[in-house]
């Protein structure tokens, strides 16, 4: 699967799931939960149940998409050179560029 694809139907994942563009492993798993109780066909919230069991699959399958996204992220956990946070050190590099450089938050 080309990177592309793979990244549209994690976006599509996403949104199913009705998660911000930034998000935690917990959120995931909270938002995941939250959406199966209110397509469970027993729930109070649920008004139609005639598709129920299809937009489960594709819940199920949404979650495990980005619960495996996330199992295979990787992460660096090092300190960068200048013992600066990755932010600041964007910042302190490209910061005073007119083309590249943004305000820091607060600093506007």
């Amino acid at each position: 699967m080309d990177a592309y694809r793979r990244w549209k139907e994690i976006e599509r994942a996403r949104k199913l799931l009705r998660l911000p563009q930034r998000t935690t492993r917990l959120e995931i798993q909270d938002a995941y939960r939250k959406r199966c109780r209110e397509l469970h066909p027993d729930s109070v919230f649920r008004a139609d149940s005639s598709n129920t069991e299809e937009e489960l699959q594709k819940v199920n399958q949404a979650y495990r998409m980005l619960i495996d996204f996330t199992d295979r992220y990787q992460i660096d956990l090092s300190i960068n050179e200048d013992g600066m946070t990755d932010d600041e050190w964007w910042f302190h590099h490209f910061g005073s560029d007119p083309v590249w450089g943004k305000t820091q938050k607060g600093n506007e």
